[in-house]
């Protein structure tokens, strides 16, 4: 082999090291940012239960938008607003968020989450019933001043339904519509 064949050889090597190199970086950053989306849709959660206005408007940019069908059309600082000013009248609620599929391409990403939310609610001579809702949000995310927002949501409603209670259980260690709920001061011990 002469000389000119083996620098063409160490060459090439060194290209395809540092395109196995970048693909890496590349795959490091696609989980980073999913990771990011996924911390988001939870706190959305956390924002709705807790009833927390501000935890709520963090997930959404200033100009994005919701269509939650019949229940809301407009932004998503709108929706925050709406759906919390609903769950104050509420006894309490509980998001749970599952089969979170995102994909992302730079600093755009799309997802579809689905979602189980009860939400208990005081009925007639004292008794409760709760609305149990399954649904998709299906959104566009973008990564602005290095967070990662929902642009625009539009939520598919699969399954919805009403449950009659006829004995609650006492609620203990909770806290709704304030910051005394316990999971804030533990929370906050690590920023």
């Amino acid at each position: 082999m002469c000389i000119r064949d083996r620098y063409t050889e160490n060459r090439y090597q060194r290209n395809a090291k540092k395109e196995k190199e970048q693909k890496g970086m590349d795959e490091i950053k696609t989980l980073l940012a999913k990771e990011a989306i996924r911390d988001q849709i939870y706190v959305y959660c956390r924002a709705l239960d807790r009833i927390d206005n501000e935890l709520g408007y963090s997930v959404f940019a200033e100009d994005s938008q919701v269509d939650y069908g019949p229940t809301y059309r407009g932004t998503g600082r709108g929706f925050i607003d709406n759906m919390l000013e609903q769950h104050r009248h509420m006894i309490c609620t509980h998001h749970m968020m599952t089969n979170i599929l995102i994909k992302v391409d730079g600093d755009k990403a799309v997802s579809e989450t689905y979602m189980y939310a009860a939400c208990k609610m005081p009925g007639k001579e004292g008794k409760t019933f709760t609305v149990e809702a399954r649904c998709r949000d299906i959104d566009n995310w973008e990564c602005r001043d290095g967070k990662w927002l929902i642009v625009k949501r539009t939520v598919a409603g699969d399954n919805t339904r009403i449950i009659s209670h006829y004995k609650d259980l006492e609620m203990y260690n909770t806290s709704r519509d304030d910051k005394n709920d316990p999971s804030y001061a533990v929370l906050g011990e690590i920023e």
